[in-house]
């Protein structure tokens, strides 16, 4: 989640959903015209402002931890330009597997005062379209090849593309269908940040899978 300087989280051929446009209230019932994308924003700004427990209560931590490993996998096909070779040896060698719950919990909590107050600072979120090119294609997961080829140290490296990632492309995309990505920033904080947001059976009525540095 996050920069992927900092190592801390658009829709295409995925074939997944735009971004809601009814939302609920804090207690579950309906909002009057507020889109969800809008009370994504607004909570965040509210959660934020109260307490690091209050933001972290956002998200879920189950789909961080699938979504952090999935975008590695596109991370390590091309999506980053940048991977040092230590980077490339370790996305090639996940087969799939979703990072624990406990954490991605640790690793949003840690971006609470870089990030999250950062951004907020005294208030004043607007919701806008993501600015860097990292964040638009945050919600973007084009069909996975069946062979992954890198080149790590000078040497091409090739392997069947684990079948997990389907699996989590999968979810990742069910997920978009049912929420979708918003960037945005604050008059009372600095720089902005970019979520990803689905809707989920809760009082809230929706949880964050990832934010990233925008």
């Amino acid at each position: 989640m996050g920069a992927r300087s900092l190592i801390l989280i658009a829709l295409a051929s995925c074939g997944g959903g735009a971004p809601a446009t009814t939302g609920t209230s804090p207690t579950g019932g309906p909002s009057s015209g507020e889109s969800l994308r809008d009370r994504v924003v607004a909570d965040f700004e509210r959660a934020v402002t109260q307490s690091k427990d209050e933001y972290v209560s956002l998200f879920d931590f189950v789909a961080v931890g699938e979504y952090e490993i999935l975008l590695h996998r596109y991370d390590l096909l091309g999506r980053l330009k940048n991977l040092t070779d230590a980077q490339k040896t370790q996305f090639f060698s996940e087969d799939g597997t979703p990072y624990p719950e406990a954490r991605e919990r640790r690793n949003v909590g840690n971006f609470y005062k870089p990030l999250a107050q950062r951004t907020v600072g005294a208030g004043g979120c607007k919701a806008r379209e993501p600015r860097t090119a990292y964040a638009k294609l945050l919600g973007t997961f084009e069909a996975l090849p069946e062979i992954t080829e890198v080149e790590i140290a000078g040497a091409k490296k090739s392997a069947p593309t684990p079948k997990g990632y389907q699996i989590l492309r999968d979810h990742a995309v069910g997920w978009l269908a049912k929420g979708g990505v918003v960037g945005f920033s604050c008059t009372g904080g600095t720089g902005g940040l970019t979520v990803v947001y689905t809707e989920k059976p809760s009082g809230r009525g929706y949880a964050l899978i990832t934010i990233y540095d925008d």
